[in-house]
């Protein structure tokens, strides 16, 4: 193994001496050599166990000459859209086209095709009939079973079938991929590896859930609600069985869970990344920008946001780095980067206080958070062991000032007021990023997330903590148009309540139903899947006056927030909610 990037073109193999690859890794991403780019991690983890291993980043779909460049692999191709939904990156929540793609080289959009997996394996099919095909990352991951299609409003099939691929991996794949390797090399048949997907012919044995068919849960809403309602469950559970839905008369197989030990999942920051963009590209890649000078620090959440795919992707479970490997890191980070300027600008996960939690249960339950509607008595938080490893990377010569970027769950931060003092006081950089995403209870309780009263409460500690540490920092709340759920008159709370507080959001989401998520049942089914009740789904033009009531100072929103007022018979405070 060498620091050299992977290679990318037949010089490159040259260059090394090879005739050709085992495995090559085509990604809807430009090619950043950093273990938070899904491609790398693999590529430096299968060539850390002898494989060669090649990359495509973000090849044009429209010809094959991307697709050859590298030639046939001795093994497989591995296929992803890459750290995004190709559908996401493209699209805004309007479904129009985004002008910046974050994930490619100067941020310039329409590198990558919606439904980057299933055209990128129909490609690769066309020229290479008999090579397998391996599909992951998160567009693949959340593909898994029948689900809704926010952009064809239409209840899809497992990914698998449209891809045409051998295998799918989900969540995290370093086992899966090694095992798939192996298997392949061996010419074995891909069954029975943890975290994949595949088709059969037959009902396999050892089956823990058998979902609603593809054909039944299109033709009925009640199915379609069971199905998912089921999945998360039996996700939350980590069950060690195999779960199944019949689609055309086969079978998609899905095999359970197999985590990383911590000595593992350590392993894969010690591999050789070069830590920065590929050479050949003359333009900086924006997403780099966020992640060169961060480190993670683990895998999972536990939060259980309906909205949220992380949950249903990464799973509840907390996958932990011990200390020294992100000590270790650090310190790689500071003497490697071209241009480090001793700030770590963020150490976290997808939830950074979540680091070092344990579950305390003999076994896991089908409870989706651990977190709403309240805690679980079996969760052992352990807020001071995340504050310990900050407090152990800002001790480092090299390290001037760590910040938490990443966010922080308010309500377990509350649980240990002093971690929350300690973080507000030392590790903001002047603003601090949270998500309440509404102040309407009924709306918050539709999202699986803590009640609004939760969030006033850490309001007042961080203005407190500010006030007597004699700093000048702000909270950036991030809010959610449109979620099912939502009315207008839920919305226009919202928008008093911001206002009075002389709030100007600048970041407003608008709701998009991520594939296989409890909230693209709510928005396509239009109830709540867990009581039955009917709720009210903003589409089309009222998805517009949400986001216009959160953003009423906006000149182009005028039209679209005086429609919001006049529905709701309150165009009394147009001229007070639009005042700059």
């Amino acid at each position: 193994m060498s620091s050299q990037f992977l290679p990318i073109t037949k010089d490159d193999l040259a260059q090394r001496g090879w005739d050709s690859v085992d495995i090559i890794l085509v990604t809807g991403d430009a090619y950043v050599d950093h273990p938070s780019f899904a491609a790398s991690i693999l590529g430096r983890f299968l060539e850390s166990k002898g494989y060669k291993v090649g990359i495509i980043a973000q090849p044009d779909w429209r010809n094959d000459d991307d697709f050859l460049k590298l030639g046939k692999p001795n093994l497989f191709f591995g296929v992803t859209a890459g750290n995004l939904d190709s559908l996401i990156a493209n699209k805004t929540s309007d479904k129009k086209a985004r002008k910046e793609d974050m994930y490619s080289p100067g941020g310039v959009a329409g590198r990558r095709p919606d439904r980057a997996v299933t055209v990128y394996c129909n490609s690769i099919r066309k020229i290479y009939k008999d090579v397998p095909l391996v599909i992951g990352g998160i567009e693949a991951s959340l593909r898994r079973i029948a689900h809704y299609d926010y952009w064809s409003n239409s209840i899809r099939r497992p990914v698998l079938f449209d891809s045409r691929a051998d295998i799918l991996v989900y969540g995290m794949g370093e086992k899966a991929i090694l095992m798939i390797a192996e298997k392949i090399r061996n010419k074995e048949t891909l069954v029975d590896i943890p975290n994949t997907s595949y088709i059969s012919d037959f009902l396999p044995e050892g089956v823990g859930l058998e979902l609603d068919g593809y054909e039944d849960v299109m033709a009925d809403k009640k199915k379609f609600i069971k199905s998912h309602v089921d999945y998360h469950k039996f996700v939350a559970s980590a069950k060690k069985t195999k779960a199944v839905q019949k689609c055309q008369n086969k079978y998609v197989v899905i095999e359970p869970v197999s985590l990383l030990s911590t000595e593992e999942f350590d392993g894969l920051f010690e591999l050789p990344f070069v830590r920065d963009i590929h050479t050949s590209y003359t333009e900086d890649v924006p997403a780099w920008g966020f992640v060169k000078d961060s480190v993670v620090s683990h895998r999972g959440c536990y939060g259980g946001c309906h909205f949220c795919a992380l949950g249903i992707h990464q799973g509840k479970q907390i996958l932990n780095r011990s200390m020294e490997s992100v000590v270790n890191e650090v310190k790689t980070v500071t003497s490697q980067a071209k241009d480090f300027k001793g700030n770590i600008l963020d150490l976290g996960g997808p939830t950074a206080n979540m680091y070092a939690s344990e579950c305390g249960a003999e076994q896991q339950c089908e409870r989706a958070s651990c977190l709403t509607p309240h805690p679980c008595k079996f969760l052992k938080l352990n807020q001071q062991k995340h504050l310990e490893l900050i407090r152990k990377v800002n001790s480092l010569s090299n390290v001037k000032k760590v910040f938490i970027n990443s966010g922080i769950r308010f309500d377990m931060a509350l649980m240990d007021r002093e971690y929350a003092k300690a973080i507000i006081k030392s590790h903001v950089s002047g603003q601090m990023s949270i998500a309440p995403e509404h102040i309407c209870d009924n709306v918050l309780t539709l999202m699986n997330k803590p009640k609004n009263n939760k969030f006033e409460e850490f309001e007042m500690l961080f203005e407190e903590t500010n006030k007597q540490n004699k700093k000048e920092q702000y909270l950036i709340p991030y809010f959610i148009a449109s979620y099912p759920g939502s009315t207008l008159k839920d919305m226009y709370e919202l928008a008093m309540h911001l206002r009075k507080k002389h709030l100007k959001v600048k970041q407003v989401q608008s709701f998009i139903p991520i594939p296989m998520t409890i909230a693209s049942v709510m928005y396509y089914t239009e109830q709540d899947p867990f009581s039955g009740n009917k709720l009210h789904v903003a589409k089309e033009e009222e998805r517009l006056w949400q986001r216009a009531l959160l953003q009423p100072w906006i000149k182009t929103n005028a039209n679209f927030l005086k429609k919001a007022l006049e529905k709701i018979g309150k165009l009394k405070d147009l001229d007070y909610l639009s005042r700059a």
